[in-house]
């Protein structure tokens, strides 16, 4: 088995630079840790960094695959765990071992669940909507220190017609003195000594 893998060195990078950027990739990391489970037999570790690198970029291309695959065998592993712990529970002639087991057997089952769940999501995943938000109504009055409360729609009143200021029904009185107006005190109301005697005669 080879002890390091064939290294390619980037332009401006010294081999220890480039040995260090290799054996901190995951595939790398990943293949140290497989191999040294001794579950693989006496692979070499560049074949098996090979690999993961295949499955990583078929991963990033959108082949959801391998992901899918490891998903429902982790699922059958944590079956078959939540299986032979709830035996020996069962099997267990005091009451202090059947609790341990029967703990061990439902975490993985809650386990194989969860994975489950997951490997659901990635083959439907759930649609996410998007509603944008309209404001509508009354405005909203935000005062500090107190609950924002809708500020009070003002009605519109019609202004009197303050100008005849008369009745349903009534005539307007055209001989009434008018008052002066209040831009120009000037302009009084005439007192009946600066009126003329006679009104001329129309016609």
């Amino acid at each position: 088995m080879s002890d390091k893998p064939k290294i390619t060195k980037r332009e401006g990078e010294t081999p220890s630079q480039a040995m260090a950027r290799l054996s901190l990739t995951p595939e790398c990391l990943s293949a140290v840790v497989l191999l040294d489970s001794k579950m693989m037999g006496n692979l070499d570790v560049i074949d098996v960094v090979d690999e993961l690198r295949r499955q990583t970029a078929a991963l990033n291309s959108g082949d959801m695959t391998r992901a899918e695959d490891m998903l429902l065998a982790q699922a059958h592993t944590l079956d078959n765990l939540f299986a032979q712990l709830t035996g020996r529970a069962l099997r267990s002639q005091q009451l202090s071992a059947l609790e341990p087991y029967m703990r061990l057997a439902l975490k993985a089952q809650n386990q194989a669940r969860a994975t489950l769940q997951t490997l659901g999501e990635l083959k439907a995943p759930k649609q996410v909507a998007f509603v944008q938000q309209a404001n509508i109504g009354n405005q909203v009055q935000v005062n500090n220190g107190t609950a924002a409360q809708p500020a009070r729609t003002r009605k519109t009143q019609k202004a009197p017609n303050e100008l005849l200021e008369v009745q349903h029904g009534e005539r307007l009185d055209t001989r009434a003195t008018g008052s002066a107006g209040s831009a120009d005190k000037a302009m009084a109301t005439l007192e009946e000594q600066h009126r003329p005697s006679q009104r001329r005669r129309e016609g």
